[in-house]
């Protein structure tokens, strides 16, 4: 067990946005007047331009009228982050020189940095639901202080995670060592940013975590304790896949005296075709945990392919593509289809898709907007963008990678002080292509990109003496 203090430059990094780190002097059009829509009925003038434009700073400023962006620290139950680990292992000597080890590690994590909603705005939704009435043009109006648009942070955080590991190590011994390693992981997690990321999310991120919304942001404000809402926000780590394999070896090639080939072979002759060794990296992991866009509402399980078969491909959207899920498009646009029928797993109809947006609006159309009827009996498109997506976080993988690495390399000795060192090194060895994640609204990856460098090769010659 171990805790983890948070050093003070990530709380200045979450705070950042807060006076005087932050003091924002604006002049918002839209404020001019009351109805908050002066930059829709009012040409701009040479005074809204650059270089006459500006910001009175001289003596008392006013605020304006639009929420102000601050991060609140909740202080009253702040702790250092807490890690809880336990393992087990097991080894055994399988074969002469060569170790097995399986090892179970599992971690809990606890008391984490937590973003959480708070002072967020009423969803309009919401809000014509409760009241039959169209939300004010100055949509701060709908926080319970229209002044804030606050971040808050608290430790209530937390992470689990189980992996299972199968290692094999031969120690270096007739010319060959090598390792290969296979590890099994599941974690999931309520806050889940890099290292070199602002840590900021939202009640809707698919990655890197969630923040904890308020009721009032759910479909129908359901009564949901803060340790049910924090749920919402816990789901597969986006950073961490659930398959890997990595390997490393280094294998002294048989030419040359003492070896298999040309042990007896002249002195001159060994310099050239004797000492030569071969070394390699590999990585090969399966995909990581992805989810569809949070513009899209998904309505049931995904499909990724017809029964018994392999993926869709198409050519569409100007480039040759492969269907990984059925998402949000119109398959009308497809042609010279591969391996099944793209009808079948994708609707014409928009209404008709497993992942689409939110809908009808008045006029019939999936548009992300719902017909509301308000109490004066006028209809109204009212956006669903507001509130907490009901769609699953982290639930698909998307396409795995691998990579080789290979190093030549060969040791001269000069005189009995000066040696030299001879490597060729092949980054991406076998100029293997990795194909590129699927878009997250129509579920189709581009079979024309890759997500890798290609084959590098850099030769260099050391001198030691």
């Amino acid at each position: 067990e171990y805790f983890w203090t948070m050093p003070l430059s990530q709380i200045l990094q979450s705070s950042r946005n807060n006076p005087p780190l932050n003091l924002r002097f604006e002049n918002p059009l839209n404020a001019k007047d009351d109805t908050f829509t002066y930059a829709m009925h009012t040409l701009p003038s040479p005074d809204e331009f650059l270089p006459r434009v500006g910001v009175d700073t001289d003596g008392i400023v006013s605020i304006p009228s639009s929420a102000r962006s601050a991060t609140l620290t909740d202080g009253r139950n702040w702790r250092d982050g807490r890690a809880q680990s336990w393992h087990l292992t097991l080894e055994q000597e399988v074969l002469r020189e060569t170790a097995l080890r399986l090892t179970y590690v599992g971690t809990h994590g606890r008391d984490m940095e937590q973003q959480f909603e708070v002072n967020s705005r009423e969803p309009e939704l919401n809000y014509e639901l409760r009241t039959g009435l169209a939300p004010p043009s100055n949509r701060d109006l709908l926080r319970p202080n229209k002044d804030w648009s606050l971040i808050a942070l608290n430790r209530t955080g937390f992470s689990n995670t189980h992996s299972a590991q199968i290692e094999i190590e031969r120690k270096f011994s007739s010319g060959v060592a090598l390792q290969w390693f296979y590890t099994y992981t599941r974690s999931l997690s309520t806050s889940d940013a890099g290292g070199f990321t602002s840590g900021n999310t939202s009640i809707n991120s698919g990655s890197e975590g969630g923040r904890v919304p308020e009721v009032q942001q759910l479909w129908g404000t359901p009564n949901l304790s803060y340790d049910e809402r924090l749920r919402l926000a816990y789901f597969n780590s986006t950073n961490i896949p659930p398959h890997r394999i990595r390997w490393n070896g280094l294998f002294d090639l048989p030419f040359g005296r003492g070896k298999k080939f040309g042990s007896d072979v002249s002195g001159a002759l060994n310099q050239v075709i004797g000492g030569w060794q071969i070394a390699t990296i590999g990585d090969w992991r399966g995909g990581l945990w992805q989810s569809v866009s949070t513009g899209r509402y998904q309505f049931g399980p995904l499909v990724f392919r017809p029964a018994g078969g392999d993926r869709l491909e198409m050519d569409i959207f100007g480039a040759h593509q492969r269907m990984w899920f059925g998402g949000d498009f119109d398959p009308n646009a497809a042609s010279n289809v591969t391996g099944g029928d793209l009808f079948a797993l994708v609707s014409e109809n928009p209404g008709g898709r497993i992942v689409r947006r939110m809908g009808p609006d008045c006029s019939g159309n999936h548009t992300g907007r719902l017909c509301v009827e308000l109490a004066d009996g006028t209809l109204r498109n009212t956006s669903v963008g507001d509130l907490y997506n009901f769609s699953p976080r982290g639930n698909f993988t998307g396409p795995g990678a691998w990579n080789v690495d290979l190093s030549i390399f060969k040791n001269f000795s000069i005189k009995e002080r000066v040696t030299a060192r001879f490597t060729a090194d092949f980054f991406n060895a076998f100029n293997h292509p990795n194909d590129v994640n699927p878009d997250s609204v129509s579920g189709l990856q581009n079979l024309g990109r890759q997500s890798n460098d290609p084959r590098i090769i850099q030769f260099s010659l050391r001198v030691d003496w």
